[in-house]
C-alpha cells in the first residue's frame, strides 16, 4: 500500500462506502408552484400516452424545471408492436400533446421507450 487514503469520489469518511445524498429543498413559493405545474403536465401527458399507445403506457419525469421554455424531460415506456404501428401511435400522441392547452403552456420533451412485458 502506498499509504494514501482510498479515493472516494462521493466524499464521506473512511467508514463510508456509499455516496452521501443531499436533497435540495424548495427554495421559493414560485419554484414550488412551478414544480406542481410540471407535475400536472406529467399526468396529462401520461393520460394522452395511454390514449395513443394503450393502457400499458407508463411514465416518469427525468428532469423538472420550474421555469423556462422547456419545463421537463419525461420518459414514457409504451407498448411496442412494430415500427410502423409505433410511429403512427407516436404521431398521434405528439399531435394530441401539441393541441392540449395544458401541455402547450407547460412544454415537455418526451423520451419514448419500449415497455417491458
Amino acid at each position: 500500500m502506498s499509504g494514501l487514503p482510498p479515493i472516494r469520489p462521493w466524499g464521506g469518511d473512511e467508514r463510508s462506502d456509499r455516496p452521501e445524498i443531499e436533497l435540495q429543498g424548495v427554495r421559493s413559493e414560485a419554484e414550488a408552484l412551478g414544480r406542481w405545474e410540471v407535475r400536472a403536465a406529467q399526468f396529462r401527458a401520461l393520460e394522452l400516452a395511454r390514449q395513443a399507445f394503450g393502457l400499458g403506457a407508463r411514465g416518469s419525469m427525468l428532469a423538472v424545471r420550474h421555469r423556462g421554455a422547456i419545463r421537463g424531460l419525461m420518459h414514457l415506456d409504451v407498448p411496442f408492436v412494430d415500427l410502423e404501428a409505433h410511429r403512427a401511435r407516436e404521431d398521434t400522441f405528439l399531435a394530441m400533446a401539441a393541441n392540449d392547452p395544458l401541455l402547450r403552456q407547460i412544454p415537455l420533451i418526451y423520451v419514448l421507450g419500449a415497455a417491458h412485458e
